[in-house]
Protein backbone atom coordinates (compact mmCIF):
# COMPACT_ATOMS: atom_id res chain seq x y z
CA UNK A 1 0.00 0.00 0.00
CA UNK A 2 1.45 3.34 -1.05
CA UNK A 3 1.68 5.98 1.68
CA UNK A 4 -0.05 9.23 0.75
CA UNK A 5 2.14 12.31 1.14
CA UNK A 6 0.31 15.54 1.92
CA UNK A 7 1.61 18.96 0.82
CA UNK A 8 4.31 20.24 3.17
CA UNK A 9 5.14 16.77 4.48
CA UNK A 10 8.43 14.95 3.93
CA UNK A 11 8.46 11.42 2.61
CA UNK A 12 10.31 8.69 4.60
CA UNK A 13 12.88 8.57 1.79
CA UNK A 14 13.54 12.31 2.16
CA UNK A 15 14.02 11.94 5.93
CA UNK A 16 16.45 9.04 5.53
CA UNK A 17 18.43 10.92 2.85
CA UNK A 18 18.60 14.04 5.06
CA UNK A 19 19.85 12.04 8.06
CA UNK A 20 22.50 10.29 5.94
CA UNK A 21 23.74 13.62 4.55
CA UNK A 22 23.83 15.13 8.03
CA UNK A 23 25.80 12.16 9.42
CA UNK A 24 28.23 12.29 6.48
CA UNK A 25 28.81 16.03 6.91
CA UNK A 26 29.48 15.59 10.64
CA UNK A 27 31.94 12.76 9.93
CA UNK A 28 33.78 14.90 7.37
CA UNK A 29 34.05 17.76 9.87
CA UNK A 30 35.64 15.45 12.45
CA UNK A 31 38.10 13.92 9.96
CA UNK A 32 39.14 17.35 8.66
CA UNK A 33 40.72 18.28 12.02
CA UNK A 34 43.43 15.61 11.85
CA UNK A 35 46.65 15.75 9.77
CA UNK A 36 46.44 13.67 6.62
CA UNK A 37 48.74 11.30 4.79
CA UNK A 38 47.96 9.86 1.37
CA UNK A 39 48.06 6.12 0.73
CA UNK A 40 48.10 5.39 -3.01
CA UNK A 41 46.72 2.12 -4.33
CA UNK A 42 48.27 1.44 -7.73
CA UNK A 43 48.62 -1.53 -10.00
CA UNK A 44 52.03 -3.10 -9.95
CA UNK A 45 54.22 -2.85 -13.05
CA UNK A 46 53.30 -6.40 -13.97
CA UNK A 47 49.56 -5.72 -13.59
CA UNK A 48 49.62 -2.63 -15.84
CA UNK A 49 48.84 -4.64 -18.98
CA UNK A 50 45.43 -5.37 -20.51
CA UNK A 51 44.30 -8.95 -19.92
CA UNK A 52 42.76 -9.10 -23.42
CA UNK A 53 45.20 -7.39 -25.83
CA UNK A 54 48.23 -7.31 -23.50
CA UNK A 55 48.92 -3.64 -24.32
CA UNK A 56 50.26 -1.38 -21.52
CA UNK A 57 47.57 0.49 -19.59
CA UNK A 58 47.54 4.28 -19.34
CA UNK A 59 46.62 5.97 -16.03
CA UNK A 60 43.64 8.28 -16.51
CA UNK A 61 43.06 9.57 -13.00
CA UNK A 62 42.77 9.00 -9.25
CA UNK A 63 40.29 9.93 -6.53
CA UNK A 64 39.76 9.45 -2.77
CA UNK A 65 38.25 6.02 -2.14
CA UNK A 66 37.86 6.43 1.64
CA UNK A 67 39.18 8.30 4.66
CA UNK A 68 39.99 6.65 7.96
CA UNK A 69 41.73 7.44 11.23
CA UNK A 70 44.63 5.26 12.38
CA UNK A 71 45.99 4.88 15.91
CA UNK A 72 49.73 5.52 16.33
CA UNK A 73 51.06 3.90 19.52
CA UNK A 74 52.94 6.09 21.99
CA UNK A 75 56.67 6.47 21.53
CA UNK A 76 59.52 8.23 23.27
CA UNK A 77 61.88 10.66 21.55
CA UNK A 78 65.01 12.25 22.98
CA UNK A 79 65.41 16.02 22.64
CA UNK A 80 69.00 17.30 22.82
CA UNK A 81 68.94 20.95 23.95
CA UNK A 82 71.98 22.61 22.36
CA UNK A 83 72.91 25.98 23.86
CA UNK A 84 74.63 28.43 21.54
CA UNK A 85 77.11 31.04 22.75
CA UNK A 86 77.96 34.38 21.10
CA UNK A 87 80.93 36.66 21.50
CA UNK A 88 80.96 40.41 21.06
CA UNK A 89 84.22 41.06 19.20
CA UNK A 90 84.07 44.81 19.72
CA UNK A 91 83.60 44.70 23.50
CA UNK A 92 86.17 41.92 23.85
CA UNK A 93 88.88 44.03 22.16
CA UNK A 94 88.33 46.83 24.67
CA UNK A 95 88.15 44.64 27.76
CA UNK A 96 90.42 42.33 29.66
CA UNK A 97 87.85 39.52 29.36
CA UNK A 98 85.74 38.37 26.47
CA UNK A 99 82.07 39.31 26.47
CA UNK A 100 80.12 36.08 25.96
CA UNK A 101 76.35 35.91 25.60
CA UNK A 102 74.57 32.55 25.78
CA UNK A 103 71.13 31.81 24.36
CA UNK A 104 68.68 31.11 27.20
CA UNK A 105 67.68 27.49 27.75
CA UNK A 106 64.29 26.84 29.41
CA UNK A 107 64.57 25.09 32.77
CA UNK A 108 63.33 21.55 33.15
CA UNK A 109 60.50 20.80 35.55
CA UNK A 110 62.80 18.43 37.45
CA UNK A 111 66.55 18.67 36.88
CA UNK A 112 68.53 15.50 36.13
CA UNK A 113 65.39 13.40 35.83
CA UNK A 114 63.75 11.24 33.19
CA UNK A 115 60.58 13.17 34.02
CA UNK A 116 60.20 15.91 31.41
CA UNK A 117 57.11 18.10 31.53
CA UNK A 118 55.36 15.99 28.87
CA UNK A 119 56.15 12.68 30.58
CA UNK A 120 55.09 13.92 34.03
CA UNK A 121 51.91 15.46 32.59
CA UNK A 122 51.04 12.16 30.92
CA UNK A 123 51.58 10.15 34.11
CA UNK A 124 49.37 12.63 35.98
CA UNK A 125 46.69 12.38 33.30
CA UNK A 126 46.87 8.58 33.39
CA UNK A 127 46.48 8.42 37.16
CA UNK A 128 44.01 11.16 37.96
CA UNK A 129 41.90 11.34 34.82
CA UNK A 130 42.04 7.75 33.55
CA UNK A 131 42.47 6.31 37.09
CA UNK A 132 45.48 4.13 36.16
CA UNK A 133 47.54 3.53 39.34
CA UNK A 134 51.32 3.90 39.36
CA UNK A 135 52.09 0.18 39.45
CA UNK A 136 50.18 -0.35 36.18
CA UNK A 137 51.81 2.65 34.53
CA UNK A 138 55.21 1.27 35.50
CA UNK A 139 54.71 -1.68 33.12
CA UNK A 140 53.75 0.56 30.21
CA UNK A 141 56.79 2.84 30.59
CA UNK A 142 59.15 -0.11 30.83
CA UNK A 143 57.54 -1.54 27.70
CA UNK A 144 58.53 1.69 25.93
CA UNK A 145 62.12 1.22 27.16
CA UNK A 146 62.12 3.72 30.05
CA UNK A 147 63.46 2.04 33.24
CA UNK A 148 61.30 3.83 35.82
CA UNK A 149 59.37 2.44 38.77
CA UNK A 150 56.12 3.33 40.50
CA UNK A 151 57.96 5.21 43.26
CA UNK A 152 59.55 7.45 40.61
CA UNK A 153 56.10 8.44 39.37
CA UNK A 154 54.83 9.15 42.88
CA UNK A 155 57.93 11.23 43.69
CA UNK A 156 57.52 13.25 40.48
CA UNK A 157 53.92 14.08 41.32
CA UNK A 158 54.75 15.15 44.86
CA UNK A 159 57.75 17.26 43.81
CA UNK A 160 56.03 19.20 41.01
CA UNK A 161 53.04 19.74 43.30
CA UNK A 162 55.26 21.17 46.01
CA UNK A 163 57.40 23.25 43.63
CA UNK A 164 54.84 24.58 41.14
CA UNK A 165 51.20 23.61 41.69
CA UNK A 166 50.72 24.75 45.31
CA UNK A 167 50.82 28.50 44.51
CA UNK A 168 48.20 28.07 41.75
CA UNK A 169 46.09 25.95 44.11
CA UNK A 170 46.23 28.63 46.83
CA UNK A 171 45.22 31.32 44.33
CA UNK A 172 42.26 29.20 43.16
CA UNK A 173 41.10 28.92 46.76
CA UNK A 174 41.18 32.70 47.26
CA UNK A 175 39.16 33.27 44.10
CA UNK A 176 36.70 30.51 45.01
CA UNK A 177 35.87 32.09 48.36
CA UNK A 178 34.89 35.37 46.65
CA UNK A 179 32.19 33.70 44.54
CA UNK A 180 28.52 34.08 45.41
CA UNK A 181 27.44 30.42 45.10
CA UNK A 182 29.35 27.31 46.18
CA UNK A 183 28.71 23.57 46.44
CA UNK A 184 30.27 21.29 49.05
CA UNK A 185 30.54 17.58 49.81
CA UNK A 186 32.98 15.13 51.43
CA UNK A 187 34.02 11.47 51.32
CA UNK A 188 36.28 9.15 53.27
CA UNK A 189 39.80 8.13 52.27
CA UNK A 190 42.53 5.89 53.64
CA UNK A 191 46.02 7.13 54.50
CA UNK A 192 48.36 4.46 55.82
CA UNK A 193 50.32 6.71 58.17
CA UNK A 194 47.12 8.08 59.75
CA UNK A 195 46.28 7.19 63.35
CA UNK A 196 42.60 6.94 62.39
CA UNK A 197 41.07 4.40 60.05
CA UNK A 198 39.62 7.12 57.80
CA UNK A 199 40.67 10.54 56.62
CA UNK A 200 38.52 12.76 54.40
CA UNK A 201 38.51 14.59 51.11
CA UNK A 202 36.31 17.69 51.00
CA UNK A 203 35.29 19.32 47.75
CA UNK A 204 34.17 22.92 47.34
CA UNK A 205 33.26 24.19 43.91
CA UNK A 206 31.76 27.10 42.01
CA UNK A 207 28.08 27.37 41.14
CA UNK A 208 26.71 26.29 37.78
CA UNK A 209 26.61 29.82 36.32
CA UNK A 210 30.04 31.00 37.49
CA UNK A 211 32.12 32.45 34.62
CA UNK A 212 35.36 31.37 36.30
CA UNK A 213 34.41 27.87 37.48
CA UNK A 214 36.65 26.15 40.03
CA UNK A 215 36.54 22.63 41.46
CA UNK A 216 38.61 22.44 44.63
CA UNK A 217 39.65 19.41 46.72
CA UNK A 218 40.95 19.60 50.27
CA UNK A 219 42.31 16.68 52.29
CA UNK A 220 41.98 16.59 56.07
CA UNK A 221 42.30 13.93 58.78
CA UNK A 222 38.83 14.88 60.09
CA UNK A 223 35.21 15.42 59.04
CA UNK A 224 34.36 17.77 61.88
CA UNK A 225 32.78 21.21 61.66
CA UNK A 226 36.19 22.71 62.39
CA UNK A 227 37.34 21.74 58.88
CA UNK A 228 34.43 23.55 57.25
CA UNK A 229 34.85 26.66 59.39
CA UNK A 230 38.62 26.75 58.89
CA UNK A 231 38.27 26.43 55.13
CA UNK A 232 35.28 28.69 54.50
CA UNK A 233 35.81 31.08 57.42
CA UNK A 234 33.29 33.92 57.26
CA UNK A 235 32.08 33.03 53.76
CA UNK A 236 28.76 34.83 53.39
CA UNK A 237 27.40 33.49 50.09
CA UNK A 238 25.08 30.60 49.31
CA UNK A 239 26.35 27.07 50.02
CA UNK A 240 24.67 24.06 48.41
CA UNK A 241 25.24 21.06 50.66
CA UNK A 242 23.72 18.01 52.29
CA UNK A 243 22.56 18.32 55.88
CA UNK A 244 25.86 17.23 57.44
CA UNK A 245 26.12 19.10 60.76
CA UNK A 246 29.55 20.53 59.95
CA UNK A 247 28.05 23.04 57.52
CA UNK A 248 25.53 24.27 60.08
CA UNK A 249 28.36 25.75 62.13
CA UNK A 250 29.26 28.29 59.43
CA UNK A 251 28.40 31.69 60.90
CA UNK A 252 27.66 33.68 57.73
CA UNK A 253 26.84 31.24 54.90
CA UNK A 254 23.26 30.67 53.72
CA UNK A 255 22.81 26.91 53.37
CA UNK A 256 20.77 25.58 50.43
CA UNK A 257 19.50 22.02 50.87
CA UNK A 258 19.68 19.35 48.18
CA UNK A 259 16.29 18.14 46.93
CA UNK A 260 17.95 15.19 45.22
CA UNK A 261 18.71 13.86 48.71
CA UNK A 262 15.05 14.25 49.68
CA UNK A 263 13.87 12.41 46.57
CA UNK A 264 16.43 9.65 47.13
CA UNK A 265 15.23 9.02 50.68
CA UNK A 266 11.59 8.72 49.58
CA UNK A 267 12.60 6.49 46.66
CA UNK A 268 14.52 4.18 49.00
CA UNK A 269 11.39 3.97 51.16
CA UNK A 270 9.20 2.65 48.31
CA UNK A 271 8.41 -1.02 49.10
CA UNK A 272 9.73 -3.30 46.31
CA UNK A 273 6.43 -5.19 46.08
CA UNK A 274 4.16 -2.13 45.90
CA UNK A 275 2.32 -1.85 42.59
CA UNK A 276 -0.27 0.78 43.39
CA UNK A 277 -0.10 4.07 45.27
CA UNK A 278 1.88 4.46 48.46
CA UNK A 279 2.95 7.36 50.65
CA UNK A 280 6.57 6.86 49.57
CA UNK A 281 5.58 7.12 45.91
CA UNK A 282 3.62 10.28 46.64
CA UNK A 283 6.75 11.81 48.16
CA UNK A 284 8.77 10.85 45.08
CA UNK A 285 6.05 12.32 42.86
CA UNK A 286 6.20 15.67 44.67
CA UNK A 287 9.98 15.80 44.16
CA UNK A 288 9.67 14.81 40.50
CA UNK A 289 7.23 17.67 39.94
CA UNK A 290 9.78 20.11 41.37
CA UNK A 291 12.56 18.89 39.09
CA UNK A 292 10.24 18.92 36.06
CA UNK A 293 9.37 22.56 36.70
CA UNK A 294 13.06 23.44 37.13
CA UNK A 295 13.97 21.77 33.85
CA UNK A 296 11.34 23.79 32.00
CA UNK A 297 12.92 27.01 33.35
CA UNK A 298 16.58 26.22 32.61
CA UNK A 299 16.80 28.68 29.67
CA UNK A 300 15.23 31.58 31.56
CA UNK A 301 17.18 34.47 33.05
CA UNK A 302 17.83 34.42 36.79
CA UNK A 303 15.17 37.09 37.34
CA UNK A 304 12.57 35.18 35.33
CA UNK A 305 13.43 31.91 37.06
CA UNK A 306 13.14 33.57 40.47
CA UNK A 307 9.69 34.89 39.53
CA UNK A 308 8.52 31.49 38.26
CA UNK A 309 9.66 29.86 41.48
CA UNK A 310 7.60 32.30 43.55
CA UNK A 311 4.54 31.61 41.40
CA UNK A 312 4.74 27.81 41.05
CA UNK A 313 7.52 26.23 43.11
CA UNK A 314 6.76 27.98 46.40
CA UNK A 315 3.12 26.72 46.50
CA UNK A 316 4.37 23.22 45.65
CA UNK A 317 6.88 23.39 48.51
CA UNK A 318 4.13 24.47 50.92
CA UNK A 319 1.89 21.64 49.75
CA UNK A 320 4.69 19.08 50.09
CA UNK A 321 5.63 20.08 53.66
CA UNK A 322 1.96 20.20 54.66
CA UNK A 323 1.63 16.65 53.28
CA UNK A 324 4.70 15.61 55.33
CA UNK A 325 3.26 17.03 58.55
CA UNK A 326 -0.11 15.38 57.91
CA UNK A 327 1.37 11.94 57.30
CA UNK A 328 4.19 11.95 59.84
CA UNK A 329 1.96 10.62 62.70
CA UNK A 330 0.76 7.78 60.43
CA UNK A 331 4.16 6.13 59.88
CA UNK A 332 6.71 4.52 62.17
CA UNK A 333 9.46 7.05 63.07
CA UNK A 334 12.19 4.44 62.61
CA UNK A 335 11.01 3.24 59.20
CA UNK A 336 12.59 4.42 55.96
CA UNK A 337 9.53 6.51 55.17
CA UNK A 338 9.47 7.92 58.69
CA UNK A 339 13.11 8.96 58.40
CA UNK A 340 12.50 10.49 54.94
CA UNK A 341 9.64 12.63 56.24
CA UNK A 342 11.62 13.65 59.33
CA UNK A 343 14.62 14.56 57.18
CA UNK A 344 12.48 16.87 55.04
CA UNK A 345 10.71 18.53 57.97
CA UNK A 346 13.82 18.95 60.15
CA UNK A 347 15.49 21.02 57.44
CA UNK A 348 12.45 22.68 55.87
CA UNK A 349 13.85 26.22 55.94
CA UNK A 350 17.13 25.09 54.36
CA UNK A 351 15.32 23.31 51.52
CA UNK A 352 13.20 26.40 50.88
CA UNK A 353 16.29 28.64 50.54
CA UNK A 354 16.48 27.79 46.82
CA UNK A 355 13.64 30.31 46.44
CA UNK A 356 15.92 33.17 47.50
CA UNK A 357 17.87 33.59 44.24
CA UNK A 358 17.47 32.53 40.62
CA UNK A 359 21.14 31.47 40.48
CA UNK A 360 20.53 28.65 42.94
CA UNK A 361 19.69 25.07 41.91
CA UNK A 362 17.55 22.30 43.37
CA UNK A 363 20.31 19.73 43.85
CA UNK A 364 23.90 19.45 44.99
CA UNK A 365 24.73 17.14 42.07
CA UNK A 366 27.73 19.25 40.99
CA UNK A 367 29.51 18.43 44.24
CA UNK A 368 28.43 14.79 44.17
CA UNK A 369 29.84 14.40 40.65
CA UNK A 370 33.13 15.96 41.80
CA UNK A 371 33.28 13.51 44.71
CA UNK A 372 32.44 10.62 42.36
CA UNK A 373 35.57 11.43 40.33
CA UNK A 374 37.62 10.92 43.49
CA UNK A 375 35.72 7.79 44.52
CA UNK A 376 36.39 6.11 41.16
CA UNK A 377 40.08 6.88 41.55
CA UNK A 378 40.05 5.57 45.13
CA UNK A 379 38.77 2.21 43.90
CA UNK A 380 41.87 1.92 41.70
CA UNK A 381 44.75 3.32 43.74
CA UNK A 382 43.09 2.35 47.09
CA UNK A 383 45.07 4.59 49.47
CA UNK A 384 47.92 7.05 49.99
CA UNK A 385 51.02 6.23 52.00
CA UNK A 386 51.32 9.67 53.58
CA UNK A 387 49.36 12.83 54.27
CA UNK A 388 51.69 14.65 51.85
CA UNK A 389 50.72 12.21 49.11
CA UNK A 390 47.01 12.63 49.83
CA UNK A 391 47.31 16.43 49.77
CA UNK A 392 49.32 16.24 46.54
CA UNK A 393 46.44 14.27 45.01
CA UNK A 394 43.98 16.94 46.18
CA UNK A 395 46.00 19.69 44.50
CA UNK A 396 46.45 17.81 41.22
CA UNK A 397 42.76 16.83 41.09
CA UNK A 398 41.81 20.47 41.69
CA UNK A 399 43.86 21.60 38.69
CA UNK A 400 42.56 18.82 36.44
CA UNK A 401 38.87 19.23 37.29
CA UNK A 402 39.07 23.03 37.12
CA UNK A 403 40.72 22.75 33.69
CA UNK A 404 37.91 20.49 32.49
CA UNK A 405 35.23 22.90 33.72
CA UNK A 406 36.93 25.61 31.65
CA UNK A 407 36.89 23.40 28.51
CA UNK A 408 40.63 22.70 28.59
CA UNK A 409 42.46 19.49 27.84
CA UNK A 410 43.72 18.66 31.37
CA UNK A 411 46.91 16.98 30.15
CA UNK A 412 47.78 19.97 27.96
CA UNK A 413 47.14 22.30 30.89
CA UNK A 414 49.36 20.36 33.29
CA UNK A 415 52.14 20.21 30.68
CA UNK A 416 51.73 23.95 30.04
CA UNK A 417 52.20 24.70 33.75
CA UNK A 418 55.25 22.41 33.95
CA UNK A 419 56.77 24.11 30.91
CA UNK A 420 56.18 27.66 32.11
CA UNK A 421 56.29 27.77 35.91
CA UNK A 422 59.87 26.45 36.34
CA UNK A 423 61.05 29.50 34.40
CA UNK A 424 59.27 32.03 36.60
CA UNK A 425 61.50 33.83 39.09
CA UNK A 426 58.72 34.39 41.63
CA UNK A 427 55.68 32.18 42.22
CA UNK A 428 54.40 34.22 45.16
CA UNK A 429 53.25 37.21 43.10
CA UNK A 430 49.54 36.47 42.71
CA UNK A 431 48.96 39.08 40.04
CA UNK A 432 51.68 37.52 37.91
CA UNK A 433 50.57 33.99 38.76
CA UNK A 434 46.99 34.73 37.68
CA UNK A 435 48.19 34.58 34.04
CA UNK A 436 48.29 30.78 34.44
CA UNK A 437 44.70 30.33 35.55
CA UNK A 438 42.53 28.20 33.23
CA UNK A 439 40.21 30.97 31.98
CA UNK A 440 42.95 33.39 30.84
CA UNK A 441 43.20 34.09 27.12
CA UNK A 442 46.64 32.54 26.47
CA UNK A 443 45.87 29.38 28.44
CA UNK A 444 42.59 29.01 26.57
CA UNK A 445 44.41 29.32 23.24
CA UNK A 446 47.16 26.85 24.15
CA UNK A 447 45.22 24.18 26.06
CA UNK A 448 41.79 23.82 24.48
CA UNK A 449 40.47 20.35 23.74
CA UNK A 450 40.28 19.28 20.10
CA UNK A 451 36.49 19.58 20.21
CA UNK A 452 36.71 23.17 21.45
CA UNK A 453 39.33 23.96 18.80
CA UNK A 454 36.98 22.63 16.13
CA UNK A 455 34.12 24.74 17.48
CA UNK A 456 36.33 27.85 17.45
CA UNK A 457 37.41 27.15 13.88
Amino acid sequence: MKTEIFPGEESPEDIITYKCRKHKAKRQDVLAVFPSEEVHHELSEKEQYCSDCHEKLKEIGSWPARKELVFIPAQLKRLDHIQHAYKCEHCSLNSETDKIIKAPVPKAALAHSYGSSSIIAHTIYQKYELKVPAYRQENDWQKLGLPIHRQDLINWHMKVTDYYFKPVYSLLKEILLTQAVLHADETSYRVLESDTQKTYYWTFLSGKQEKKPITFYHHDPHRSSQVATDFLGNYSGYLHCDMWQAYKQLPEATLVGCWAHVRRKFKEAVPPTTKGKSLSKQGVHYCNQMFTLEKSWENLSNEERHQKRQEKLKPLFDEFFKWCRTNQPLVLPGSKLGRAIAYALNHEDTFKNVLLDGKLVLSNNLAEQAIKTLVIGRKNWLFSQSFEGAQSSAIILSLIETAKRNNLDPEKYIEYLLDKLPNEENLTDQEHLSAYLPWTKEVQEKCKTRIEQRKAA
